[in-house]
């Protein structure tokens, strides 16, 4: 298996859809909107349908849902599925870069970093407050996704004061940790507690036997790349969506 389709498979764990579909090949997946890698069509495998009808009825499932149609494309994917969608005048959103790194050549140290095998109140309220999250059925959708992850999951939230400046998650399985959810209250930025969340989650899976360390992080965001870079992350490959929304939206 080579390194795309593995970490697209374990991305499709490490944050899961609450439903999914599979049609000649391909993943649908829906979350109410939530996110587009929860509400996205994955052309993972060969198919053998015609492609002009396949888009049509995927179209049909995603618009009866009130959602628009997203593929996540990836270096790997058939380009010939990108140039339809493009002539289809599906719009290129979020081009983002899967990072990873071999943590057994790395040693990192935890921070006054508060662990949980789950996501808590406490963990949930800072994580919809740093994202200013209001929107009822967005948390709602989040909380049965995190409670959906079937995997090993740590939470973890930097204290400064008694109260929370960071907050981020990982899940690991067979070894591989995806870094996940990493936000800072943005009254802290500039203090390194976006690195101490990085690095405190990283020694936690390292002590529960992970030996690489993966992530998404969209291209346009310099400040993470860096950080991740620093931390001693590189960059494996791309993925973007193609994105179509029903007329009326």
């Amino acid at each position: 298996m080579n390194k795309i389709q593995l970490y697209e498979e374990l991305s499709l764990n490490s944050h899961p859809s609450l439903t999914t579909e599979f049609y000649d090949g391909w993943i649908l997946r829906f979350a109410n909107g939530y996110t587009n890698r929860a509400n996205s069509i994955n052309p993972l495998h060969s198919s053998t349908l015609d492609l002009q009808e396949k888009i049509d009825e995927c179209e049909k499932h995603y618009f009866a849902q009130g959602l628009s149609t997203v593929y996540k494309l990836t270096d790997g994917s058939d380009p010939n599925i990108d140039k339809v969608l493009e002539e289809r005048a599906y719009t290129i959103v979020t081009p983002t870069w899967v990072m990873d790194m071999d943590m057994r050549n790395h040693k990192f140290t935890p921070s006054e970093c508060v662990f949980t095998p789950y996501a808590d109140e406490e963990w949930l309220n800072a994580y919809f407050m740093f994202n200013h999250y209001t929107d009822s059925v967005k948390m709602t959708t989040a909380k049965q996704i995190l409670k959906s992850v079937k995997n090993t999951m740590i939470c973890g939230r930097i204290i400064r004061d008694g109260v929370s400046v960071a907050c981020g998650s990982a899940v690991i399985e067979r070894g591989y940790m995806a870094l996940l959810n990493i936000v800072v209250d943005e009254a802290k930025f500039g203090n390194g507690y976006g690195r101490e969340i990085c690095t405190s989650l990283l020694s936690e899976a390292q002590r529960i036997g992970a030996h690489t360390a993966y992530l998404q992080v969209t291209q346009t965001n310099q400040r993470a790349i860096n950080l991740y870079t620093s931390l001693g992350y590189k960059q494996v490959y791309s993925y973007w969506y193609r994105e179509k929304r029903k007329a009326s939206q």
